[in-house]
């Protein structure tokens, strides 16, 4: 049986990224949210695209661990990222919208791993990136 999210925990995880500098740079959107499981979506804009005309890999690297931050987040833990492996798939065009999925593979007193994949709309894999992080305390103070 999915557990759910606590209502506390699933507004204060909104209230986190929508009040995030560096999020509202890139454009991240929240999409969907459940118990260990956040989706983010943003759109590939010249202005974070490289000479190529696609999407700078360091821009996919931070959708990526938002994702998996806001995962963390979900199960009601603050963290900070310990390392990060992304494996780049395919270029990103601009103007494509990214959809950013993370789950958690270990969720664990003192650290987690959350993978997230990075697909658009039509579900082609363009990046897929694992992460682990250090479990600094919770997010609020309230039953998962």
């Amino acid at each position: 049986m999915e557990e759910k999210i606590n209502d506390d925990i699933l507004a204060h995880l909104y209230n986190f990224y929508n009040d995030n500098p560096y999020v509202k740079l890139l454009h991240i959107r929240i999409e969907e949210v459940a118990y260990g499981r956040v989706t983010l979506s943003m759109e590939a804009s010249e202005k974070l695209s490289n000479f190529y005309h696609i999407m700078h890999g360091g821009a996919l690297m931070s959708l990526a661990d938002t994702a998996m931050g806001a995962t963390c987040l979900s199960v009601n833990k603050k963290v900070v990222t310990q390392s990060m492996n992304s494996h780049f798939i395919r270029a990103v065009s601009e103007g494509t919208r990214l959809f950013a999925s993370g789950t958690i593979l270990h969720n664990g007193r003192k650290t987690l791993v959350c993978e997230t994949r990075l697909t658009d709309e039509e579900g082609n894999l363009f990046c897929q990136a694992t992460g682990n992080f250090f479990v600094i305390g919770p997010c609020i103070d309230a039953p998962v």
